[in-house]
């Protein structure tokens, strides 16, 4: 029996069908799919076999063939016809030296005679109209010979039919029956039964222009059909644009406007997510307006997804430049950082007031006036524009050595010296009572309003002390509204406390827990407390020095060695200080410790002398640490 040569319609995979088994359930060698081959055959390529008229004249049929039993139609057993093709879906060809035979008049559709099978040829490739015209061409002879020999027997009979009027059969495949086709015209040619058939592959199906667009389009619609605004109006696109921009906006702002670094950081990050989605909903609106058929989204392709995830990276790059952008033209954190450690810009001056217009013209400056308990002072060289004033209060010293010393540190503010007698007692029980720093500040600022000084007010406020009168600092110190208004406190050999072990020198913290507050403030940089002690030992209580000690273990700082002596003062009250025939005394430096605003300076000596000398040499060590502090 003869085969017939197909393609997979799954893979396109040419196989060799035998006729018997056209019907019978096939496996594909290549991609393992079943399919009956039958089904295989496209429809325009099957034809039923045509009594060809004259052929009887030309070559009768062989006796074996007149004897055979009639045939059931559309049975494949016994001898089989063979109908060639044309590839492409052409013309026949016409065969040289075939019988030519005048146009017939319109026939009723061919009937089957026998089984019969079709051979098609595998397709030609695509050609334009005039070489498809000149191939035609090539095949039709123009002048065929006046006599054809005879056929000889074992070749095959090649007969050209006319043309003929279009007929379509249009009724169902059977089971059992060829599938119906349509013929403009039929040539038929018998050959050998034992020639193989060949069966083009279906063509694959070119994707429609603008498809991807078209999906993109449909599922954008349907993304938010479903949710609703208000009671009618769904959510669209254009509102998530806006929506989005905004943030944008906001976001934008932000990073320029801000110097905290964390700060920055979150308006980085939402400024490149919000102007990524303005981007998106912009384009996925534009393509809902711009496309009309957005009904129902179509199945998913590999195209659409590449062009949704090209979207979304191209929308975060471009995102991300935008804000970067903003980011570098308003500084990096790095720079911001640098500019932590850099120095504050200098502010132009000033402008200068005509004396007569400062708050100070008429403010009286000579001798001391008494308040509250204490000596308020004028420097010769203070100024106020507009009537604020720093006040320095201290505590225990000789009046005069104290307001040389704020001079000739450049401290400009008003001094106030108490002085109490002997002991920290005094000053421990008159600084006590809950309230009476703010009574004394009232005072000398209405002292100061007397005194000339228009608008007078007090700014800032700093403590001093010298030897016993730690004892006001102690009790000022222990209220913590007072804290607050404290700005900076200095202690010249001055903070003693008791011990709880005297064998052990353990010192009670209980009546360090005053400075050792205010010191933590200084190391966090936020006041300033600058205390100098000499090395005069402690019999009962414990010593300045540690008393100092105990204080730097509370903020954990350490001392180092330091070689440092202090500049001469040359004061009138500094020179005539110590005792007649005495020989000057000066500090000499041994220990330092400093964190942030916390400073403790050790110097040698254990005589009353050395011990005098922190006083008299305050101008050169710590009034000018607070004169810089206060500084405008």
């Amino acid at each position: 029996m003869a085969a017939i040569q197909l393609y997979c319609p799954f893979c396109g995979q040419k196989l060799s069908i035998e006729t018997e088994a056209l019907r019978a359930q096939t496996t594909c060698p290549r991609c393992a799919k079943g399919f009956v081959p039958i089904d295989a055959i496209p429809r325009d390529q099957t034809l039923p076999a045509l009594k060809v008229p004259g052929t009887a004249d030309v070559a009768p049929p062989p006796p074996a063939e007149a004897k055979a039993p009639a045939k059931k139609p559309g049975s494949l057993a016994g001898q089989v016809d063979t109908i060639l093709l044309p590839p492409n879906g052409g013309p026949l060809p016409i065969v040289p030296g075939a019988q030519r035979t005048a146009a017939p008049e319109p026939a009723a559709p061919p009937v089957l005679d026998g089984p019969t099978l079709i051979r098609a040829v595998p397709p030609e490739p695509a050609t334009n109209a005039s070489e498809k015209a000149d191939a035609l061409a090539a095949t039709v002879p123009v002048d065929p010979p006046a006599a054809e020999p005879p056929p000889v027997e074992g070749k095959p009979l090649e007969v050209t039919v006319p043309a003929a009027p279009a007929v379509e059969t249009t009724a169902p495949a059977g089971p059992g029956d060829l599938p119906p086709v349509a013929s403009d015209g039929l040539a038929a040619t018998v050959n050998e039964p034992e020639a193989p058939a060949v069966i083009p592959p279906p063509p694959k199906a070119a994707p429609a222009e603008g498809a991807i667009s078209a999906e993109l389009a449909a599922r954008a619609s349907t993304l938010l059909g479903s949710v609703k605004v208000g009671s009618s109006k769904a959510l669209g696109f254009e509102h998530v644009a806006l929506v989005a921009a905004v943030a944008a906006v906001l976001s934008l702002v932000l990073l320029a406007v801000t110097n905290v670094g964390a700060l920055r950081i979150i308006g980085g990050f939402f400024g490149t997510i919000s102007l990524a989605a303005t981007l998106l909903a912009g384009a996925a609106f534009w393509l809902v307006r711009s496309r009309k058929d957005t009904s129902a989204a179509p199945a998913p392709s590999s195209q659409a997804r590449n062009a949704l995830i090209g979207s979304v990276v191209a929308s975060l790059v471009l995102g991300s430049a935008i804000t970067g952008g903003v980011a570098a033209a308003t500084g990096s954190p790095g720079e911001l950082l640098r500019a932590k450690h850099m120095p504050p810009p200098k502010l132009p001056p000033k402008p200068e007031l005509p004396p007569e217009q400062r708050a100070d013209y008429k403010l009286k400056r000579e001798g001391h006036v008494f308040v509250n308990g204490g000596l308020l002072h004028v420097p010769p060289k203070f100024r106020s524009d507009d009537g604020a004033f720093d006040l320095y209060m201290h505590f225990h010293g000789n009046t005069n050595l104290v307001e040389e010393s704020a001079t000739a540190a450049g401290l400009n503010a008003l001094v106030y010296t108490v002085n109490l007698g002997n002991g920290s007692g005094p000053y421990e029980d008159k600084f006590s009572v809950v309230g009476v720093l703010d009574q004394t500040i009232d005072k000398i600022q209405e002292t100061a309003k007397k005194q000339g000084l228009r608008d007078a007010r007090v700014r800032r406020v700093a403590l001093g002390s010298w030897s016993a009168g730690y004892g006001a600092l102690a009790k000022l110190l222990d209220v913590a509204k007072n804290v607050e208004r404290i700005d900076s406190v200095l202690v010249l050999d001055g903070i003693h406390a008791a011990y709880l072990d005297p064998k052990a020198k353990t010192v009670d913290p209980l009546r360090l827990a005053p400075f050792s507050r205010f010191a933590k403030l200084a190391a966090e940089g936020k006041r300033l407390f600058s205390i100098t002690h000499s090395d005069i030992g402690g019999t009962e209580y414990a010593s300045s020095a540690e008393s100092a000690d105990a204080l730097l273990r509370d903020v954990g700082a350490e001392r180092g060695p330091a070689q440092a002596t202090p500049p001469r003062v040359t004061t009138k009250a500094a020179l005539t200080a110590f005792n007649k025939g005495a020989q000057e005394t000066r500090l000499e430096q041994t220990t330092e410790a400093k964190k942030s605003g916390m400073h403790v300076r050790g110097y040698s000596g254990q005589t009353p002398d050395q011990h005098m000398a922190h006083l008299v040499q305050m101008s050169v060590t710590v009034l000018p640490e607070l004169a810089e502090r206060w500084k405008e």
